[in-house]
Parts: C-alpha cells; structure tokens; sequence
C-alpha cells in the first residue's frame, strides 16, 4: 500500500528570466574594481553587546597587519546593541566612534595578527600548553621508542635505495623532524625516509655521479678499483643539494596557497604510481638479497635492464646471504601477521624489525661471517653529527624536473596519511602549512646530507596504533636515532645488506596488493581503472618522474574526457505533472506538440562546443545548417532558372510582339508578385519554411520530360516538426567563449528557420559568463528567451505559438531577408 505523500499548488504565472529580474528587484552584485581593492584591506569592526568593554575586531581578509581598538568607558551602562563600522584610517574611525559613543578611544598596533601568524605557522603553540602530560606522556615516550627502532633500520635500508651510504637514512629520520615537531599539523605524523622517494632520489645521485666516474684500474691488483669513499660523499652532496631545491619548491607552493594542487592527483593514480614503484623497489633490492652485483641503470626501461641482470646473476647467488635475507623475512612475516592479530592485547607493538637488527649483527659479526662468505655489509657508520655543507647551486638545473616530482609526490603521501589520522582522531590538517613543514623539514635537512623525506608510513602507524597523542612521539623517534647516531652506530658494521633488503621487501606487502585494483576498478569505474594502468605501465617501464608526469597528464585527459563526451537526452512531460524526463527512463510521459526539450549535462566549453551542438540536432532529428545551406542553393538554382525563362521569354518577345495591353498587364503583375514576395526589399525569392527533400520531382513516376537533365534535389513545401527548442541548462556550471559562439550561431540558425530557442533553468554563473561574453549584445539571443524553468518556457511556447504563425510570403520575405543579412554575419563568427 502506497504511503500518501503530501501535495502542493502553485499558482503563478510563468516567467522569463527578465521579467522575473524586474519584478523580484534583482540586486546588482558588481563591484567597481577600486571597491574590490579597498575591500582587500578593509575590517570590520563591531562592538559587542555581551560586555561593556569588549571590542571584537573581525578582518574582512587575511592580512598580515592588524590595528586593534580598545574602548574605553567610565560609564557602566552596559551596550544594548551592536555596531559594524567599516574603516579605513585611524581619523575615519576615530570619528565615528566619537559621533556615535560617549567613549574614549585609543588606537594600538595589535598583536593579534601577529599572535594568530604564529599560531597558524607554529601549531605546537595551540597544542602544548593544552598538552595532559599525566594522560598522554607515558603513551607518546612508549609509542615514539617502539617506532623509533622501527626508523632506524627502516632508514639506513632505505638510503641503500637511493645509492647512499646507510648513515644518510640515520640523517633523513632525525633532522627534519625538529621542524616539524614545531611547525606539523598531524599530531601523530612522523617523518623520514619513503622508498619511492629514496628510489627517485638513487635515479638522481646515479645519472650526476655514476660510478664510473670513481673507478681506475690497479696494476698491482689487476682489477679495476672503486673510490667508495669519494663516491658516497659526493652522492650526499648531490642528496643534499637536491633536498634543498625541493624544499625550496615545497615552501613556495605553500606561501602561494598552492596545497589544493593535491586534488589534481586522483586516488587511482597514486595507487597505480605507488604500486609500480613497489614493484620497482623490490627488483632493486633483490640484488642485496640474492648478493650479486649488478651496474646501476637510470632512464627508461632501467628496472627491465637491472631484473635482466639480476635474473643473469643468479647462478653467481651469495648463499649466506640469501641464507640471512630469507630467516629474517620469514621471522618478520609471522611477527608481523601475529601483532596485527592481537594488536589489541599488546600495550604496543613489537619491534622486531630492530630486534632482527640487531639478532643478525650479533650473529654475523662474532663469527666474521661477511669475511668468510664475502658478504656485502653496512660498514664503517660515522658517528657524530655530520658537518654542514652548502648546495651546489649550478646542479640545481640537472635535477629541476625531478626536484618537482619529489615536491609533489611527497606532499600527497604526507597529506594522504595526515588526513587519514584527523580523521580517525577529529581534528584538522591544513594543507598549505603541511607543504610549508615538510618543506621546511627539507630545507633544514639538506644542509645535513639527507634526501628528500616525507611521512614515513609504517613508524606513523606505529606510533598510532601504540596510542601516541602528538608530536612528543616524533620527538621520542628522534632521539632513538640521535643515540644510534651518537653511539650506536659504530655496532652495525657487520650488519648483512641483504637483511635490510629483506626488511624492505616485507615492508612492500600491502602494496604490491594493490596489484588486484584493476579488477575491481573496471567493474566500478573503467576510465579509473585506464587512468591506473596507465599510471602504472608509465611509471614502471618509463621511471617514476615520467610516470609521474604521465599519470596527472592523462588524468587530466580523463577529466576532459568525460566532460566532453556527455550525452544529452530529450525531454518530455511527465503526465500531469510540471517535471520533465528523459523518455527512454519514463513510461507515462506526453510529449509536448511542437516543442523538443534537449539538456545538457556538462560545462560548455571549447572542447565539447561543437559535440554539444550535434547532440541537439541528432535529438531533435533537424540539421538548421544542412537545411540552410540546402536553401540557398536552391534558391541560386531558382533564380539561375527564372533568368533563364526570362530570357527565353524576352527573346520570344521580340520575335512575337504582344499588344501593349497584354505587356501592361503582365508587368504589373510580376511587379506585384515581386512586391508581396519581396516585402520592399532587394533580396532573392525563397519558397515557405521546409524540409529538403531528395527523392521527389514535380514529374511523375514514368514520365520522363524531354531535354531536362535528372531530377534534382528540390523544396517539398511542408511546416517544421517543430516550431520550438528548448534546452535545459541545469548541468552547465560554466561556459567559454566558443560555448557562447555555438549558442549564439545556434540561435541564428533555428531563428532563420522560424524556430525559437529558448535557455531554461540557466545559472546565475552562466549567466553571467554569457553576459560579459556578449550573448546579449547585437540582439544575439534575447534575454527574453531566457526562463527560469523547462515548464515556463513551455507555457510561453504554448501562448505565444499562434502570434508567431503569419503569412507564407511575409515570412518567405522575412527568412530570405535574414538570409542575406546574416550570410556575411555567419562567415564573420566562422573566422572570428
């Protein structure tokens, strides 16, 4: 049984756009663009009725300059009302207020602003005089030295991807933390080394400093000689350097309000791009763990070259390496998939990563196992800070393209996780101060030899899932590696690479799983589903910064893609109703005589312009430019004929002269017929309003008349099939210059015919864009055939349907007027 639903009537008449505007008092919102400027530095202020005293001060825009006003009183009567006054100078408000209040007033520069900058740019200023150090400290030192022996393994195994010394992971996971301790605005965030980045920074330091430029030839050994030393400092330098210059990248977006660039890069990219660099970080740590040797590659096609060589190395397989690599991957995997299993029940998660650390070192060194089986290890880990070094400015041309990609790509991985922990612990991220910390965090770091860093995901949700509360945490990460450092360090010399390989390789587990999103991307969204294979083949095949500008470009594409091809649809009534549908959905429907209903659901612009135009004709069934062009040949072949018979009439004529009579009669009779098919106007004849017909002759079938050539396309005389259009624009949220041209050369075209155009449900964006775009300008399309709804501008088709329906020859002579008139106009819009 149907539930009864309410009803409701309306009575009121129907309106267009215009006289709705005159009779409702439409508002001007144009501003003159010197109000625009003086509303950029204008405040408001208002006094408060809540107190006698209390002055509020609320600026109209974000300035970096703010006068405060204290209101002074002797008098205790409390304010009833409150007062806005705008301002801007000290005499003008000083003089208000002394016209309004009785009050003393004294004008201060303000800190304010000064205080609301800091806490903006320095957000440990909002939370740490709130911060519950009974309730939240013992969590936040617990979860930061769990995680932070998570960061120090994690570390010195990523810097072996970006074909740097191990110390450089201990740098990138301890100085750019001390900025974003400060400056963060995810409490649980902490930052450090990521594998695509450090893969994307190894592709740098090898293209700049590949080996090659550090090996001789010894005589005495007869075997050619790598400067490791030499080498590794100049890769740091190059680290550095690069650090610098994204961070420089990084902090200008922020100061230029750039963090909604992150929007650009949908879900499916960053997926398809993150597993194909999974992908690419566990083929180049499979020569650690397989313990051979294998030339470096950069460039296109580098990760099929180095699996090539791996695949051709393993004959020559370290076994104890394999030996250590495969024992630490097993024991990882189970403590792993048993800590998630009872994560509830831990007090904080197991570190094992460190915990295999140091297992393996105690193994491998006491039994000098890298000397017996020539294990490639860490080796010698400076201990101490490392000095500070300046970028080499000049390099910064050599690696521009990638410095961006590193700025962007780590943004979004930072602000992806910072978005996930707001939400699940309710509070904000701020985009522009997240680019403004990392960038800062990198900026300081490379002064330290550090590359390029950004959230380090599994220490982050290891703080998180441990209970950590804030940016103590990171602090306490930050320490543990300061200690390794300091001290530590000098213990992990005969660590295996080959066990840090095969901790970034379990590490790879949950995305080399996104291998599986195609299959369920193309039963919900094919174009998402292009849009990560596409992402992931470029940036396998053709190296991350490649995949990366490929993934947003064709992602891009994808956007334009399905604005440009959305598909229109006929409308109809729907019974006894004012709501219009498609037909192909509704049953009961009545179309409406004489009228076609077409909408659009797409931005009208430059590149669907002339898509949307041929989607109204094929559903409307009429062509407006096929038929007039069909028109005006017909009518040179009619008049090329009537010159013709004229002729031969002149010339029968003279050879038969008629009475004068007979001549005076037939002359005023063509001067008459040429004056009702003219109307006074010098233009070439034209049949009534019709369709072009290719098949029909005024001779009958199987007659044949003598001497003519074969039947030609000919004017079947017979009204439009319909005598109004009307397009609903409630899906165009803007339109271009060439959208406006389509609409305004539409409207000539069905105008010539006859036919009306009417713009429904248009809105006030796009009405705008079509009024600076000159829609109404030269009496283009009239603002009159502008309606607020599909159903009014249907109650003025319906009224106006017999005012519009005049005689055959004045609307022959109106059409054929127009023809000649706007023959010029239309190729003019054409070139221009």
């Amino acid at each position: 049984m149907h539930r009864d639903r309410p009803r409701y009537v309306i009575d009121r008449p129907a309106y267009n756009l215009t006289d709705f505007d005159r009779e409702f008092d439409k508002k001007s919102r144009q501003f003159p663009v010197g109000e625009k400027v003086k509303k950029l530095f204008r405040y408001r202020i208002a006094i408060s009725p809540h107190s006698q005293h209390e002055l509020q001060v609320f600026p109209s825009r974000k300035l970096y300059l703010l006068t405060s006003f204290v209101l002074c009183s002797n008098s205790p009567v409390a304010m009833k009302f409150s007062r806005a006054v705008d301002f801007f100078t000290v005499t003008t408000i000083k003089s208000e207020l002394f016209k309004e209040f009785p009050l003393f007033v004294s004008v201060r520069c303000s800190v304010l602003r000064l205080k609301g900058l800091l806490f903006r740019h320095l957000p440990v200023l909002s939370w740490l005089p709130k911060y519950k150090v009974k309730d939240n400290l013992l969590c936040d030192v617990i979860s930061g030295v769990s995680a932070g022996t998570i960061q120090v393994p994690q570390g010195m195994a990523f810097a072996l991807l970006a074909s740097l010394p191990p110390v450089n992971g201990l740098y990138s996971s301890f100085f750019p933390l001390i900025p974003y301790f400060f400056m963060g605005t995810a409490h649980q965030m902490v930052p450090g080394t990521f594998a695509v980045l450090s893969i994307m920074v190894g592709i740098v330091c090898l293209r700049l400093a590949p080996e090659s430029d550090f090996s001789h030839f010894n005589a005495t050994l007869n075997s050619t000689i790598v400067d490791t030393d030499r080498m590794n400092e100049v890769r740091l330098g190059i680290s550095g350097t690069l650090a610098c210059l994204t961070a420089i990248i990084q902090i200008g977006l922020g100061f230029m309000q750039f963090g909604f660039v992150a929007i650009y890069l949908s879900e499916s990219f960053v997926r398809g791009f993150m597993t194909a660099a999974g992908l690419q970080i566990l083929i180049s740590v499979l020569k650690y763990i397989f313990g051979i040797q294998v030339p470096p590659y950069s460039g296109p096609l580098a990760v099929i070259y180095t699996l090539v060589d791996i695949i051709c190395g393993l004959p020559d397989t370290n076994i104890a390496s394999l030996v250590f690599a495969l024992v630490s991957s097993i024991v990882l995997i189970v403590a792993k998939e048993l800590s998630a299993r009872y994560r509830h029940k831990l007090p904080f998660p197991i570190p094992m990563e460190i915990i295999i650390v140091v297992v393996a070192t105690a193994i491998s060194g006491p039994l000098h196992l890298p000397e017996i089986y020539h294990m490639d290890i860490v080796g010698e880990i400076p201990l101490g800070f490392p000095a500070p070094i300046l970028p080499t400015v000049n390099q910064w041309e050599d690696m521009l393209s990638t410095a961006f990609s590193l700025a962007i790509v780590g943004y979004v991985i930072n602000l992806a996780m910072g978005r996930t922990l707001a939400a699940k612990h309710g509070y904000d991220v701020d985009p522009n101060q997240e680019m403004l910390a990392l960038g800062c965090s990198n900026f300081l770091g490379s002064f330290f030899k550090i590359h390029v860093i950004c959230c380090a995901l599994s220490v982050t949700l290891a703080v998180d899932n441990a209970g950590g509360t804030s940016q103590f945490a990171s602090l306490c990460v930050m320490l543990v590696v300061m200690v390794t450092m300091l001290a530590l360090g000098a213990f992990l010399k005969p660590l295996p690479k080959s066990v840090l390989g095969a901790l970034i390789a379990v590490n790879l587990k949950n995305t080399l799983l996104q291998l599986s999103d195609p299959y369920y991307l193309w039963k919900k969204s094919k174009l998402d589903c292009c849009v990560w294979v596409v992402s992931f083949l470029a940036t396998f095949f053709l190296s991350l910064p490649y995949g990366v500008a490929i993934g947003v470009g064709f992602s891009i594409l994808v956007v334009i893609f399905k604005t440009q091809f959305r598909n229109g649809s006929a409308m109809v009534q729907i019974m006894d109703t004012d709501i219009y549908k498609n037909p192909k959905v509704y049953s009961k429907v009545v179309s409406i005589t004489g009228v076609k209903i077409v909408n659009y659901c797409s931005p009208l612009y430059f590149a669907n312009a002339e898509i949307f135009r041929q989607r109204v004709i094929k559903k409307t069934g009429l062509d407006p430019g096929k038929l007039i062009l069909a028109r005006r040949k017909f009518l040179e072949k009619e008049q090329k004929q009537k010159t013709k018979e004229e002729n031969k009439e002149n010339e029968t004529r003279r050879r038969k002269p008629s009475s004068l009579a007979n001549m005076k009669t037939i002359s005023q009779l063509e001067l008459q017929i040429d004056f009702e098919m003219n109307d006074g106007s010098a233009s070439k004849p034209e049949p009534p309003t019709s369709y072009v017909n290719f098949h029909c002759s005024d001779i009958e079938p199987g007659e044949q008349a003598p001497d003519q050539e074969p039947p030609s396309p000919t004017l079947v005389s017979q009204p439009m099939p319909f005598h109004t259009l009307i397009l609903d624009l409630a899906g165009v949220c803007f339109i271009d210059l060439m959208g406006i041209k389509v609409l305004i050369k539409m409207n000539s075209s069905y105008t010539m015919l006859g036919i009306k155009l009417y713009l429904a449900n248009v809105q006030a964006p796009v009405y705008e864009e079509l009024e600076v775009g000159g829609a109404f300008d030269d009496g283009n399309i009239a603002r009159s055939n502008l309606f607020l709804s599909v159903h009014d501008a249907i109650v003025f088709a319906q009224q106006t349907t017999g005012e519009r329906r005049v005689s055959p020859t004045a609307e022959r002579a109106r059409q054929e007027l127009a023809f000649n008139i706007n023959e010029k106009k239309d190729l003019e819009q054409e070139m221009f």
